[in-house]
């Protein structure tokens, strides 16, 4: 026998069978109370006699879910038998709710090279072109006071155009890149679970099902014929 020491609320407490009948609320001198749930519809009081032993931390007792399914009423505070009464078991269903996240799929990438090509232009340019033409003297014509005959030279500048190049930067053309959102529809899956109930009932127990359908219309009946003097049929 399991002494009352050896348990503590919070414990969960399991059929003989092994299932999950709920923790224990309150401890009393020969008995402790099992939470209500889905299994009781109140607090189950439970003699410590009634322990089988304990099992990896949870109550284990001698009593299937059968045997203990007709001592419901043994729960503190049960007043038998009352009309009206109810119990409600939620079943759950789940729901899939879509959201949306932005993510960078991919990139566009621009990038420039520098290509070098030889470019000829034709500029207009002058320059000087040296005539020298000799001519006999008109007449004797006197030099003038103090010319003497010496040896010289005269040094003449002759000019010309060059042609200077120079190179600026001017932009020709530009890339322009723009995005757009299109709207397009996405397919999700995902894999959802939901609660189905089945309701059975042992021993001499009257059940009645109210079912939420709404029956279906009946057609509507035509009218009787009946004969007519002519030997034919009329509505």
């Amino acid at each position: 026998m399991v002494k009352q020491q050896e348990i503590t609320r919070g414990m969960v407490v399991r059929s003989s069978d092994g299932e999950k009948l709920g923790k224990v609320t309150r401890l009393d001198v020969d008995t402790f109370e099992i939470e209500k749930g889905f299994f009781f519809p109140t607090e189950y009081a439970v003699r410590y006699d009634e322990v089988a032993g304990i099992r990896d931390g949870d109550i284990l007792l001698t009593h299937a879910r059968d045997q203990l399914a007709g001592g419901r009423d043994q729960g503190r505070g049960a007043e038998g038998i009352s009309a009206g009464g109810e119990i409600r078991v939620p079943l759950v269903e789940e729901e899939i709710t879509a959201g949306k996240t932005v993510k960078e799929v991919g990139r566009v990438q621009v990038r420039k090279e520098v290509v070098t090509e030889e470019k000829q232009v034709s500029v207009p340019v002058a320059r000087e072109v040296v005539h020298v033409e000799r001519v006999p003297a008109s007449g004797a014509r006197p030099v003038a006071p103090g010319t003497t005959v010496e040896e010289g030279s005269i040094s003449i500048p002759v000019r010309e155009e060059q042609v200077e190049i120079s190179k600026r930067p001017v932009v020709k053309e530009e890339l322009r890149i723009s995005k757009e959102v299109v709207q397009e529809q996405a397919q999700a899956r995902a894999t959802v679970r939901r609660e189905e109930a089945e309701v059975r009932t042992e021993g001499q127990v009257r059940r009645e099902d109210t079912l939420d359908e709404t029956p279906a219309t009946l057609p509507e009946q035509m009218p009787p014929e009946r004969a007519t003097g002519t030997g034919g049929r009329r509505r």
